[in-house]
């Protein structure tokens, strides 16, 4: 049972790192290029988002930083 839980954690961790990896170099994308990205708009919806996006980045800073500490 730890065995499973220790592969979700960690398919979860890296799978979050990659999406992570994705939102950043599609904003640094788009403020380069000025426009969509493939009919993508990240600006657009962390703008659109609001206070709710700067919740989610919360939890995902402090999960990061209790996943370090471990």
């Amino acid at each position: 049972m730890e065995k499973l839980y220790n592969f979700i954690l960690d398919t979860l961790n890296k799978a979050i790192k990659l999406l992570l990896t994705f939102l950043c170099l599609g904003v640094i994308i788009q403020l380069l290029i000025n426009d969509e990205l493939l009919n993508w708009d990240p600006v657009g919806n962390i703008q659109d988002a609001g206070p709710s996006f700067i919740g989610v980045i919360s939890l995902v800073v402090l999960y990061i930083l209790f996943s370090k500490k471990n």
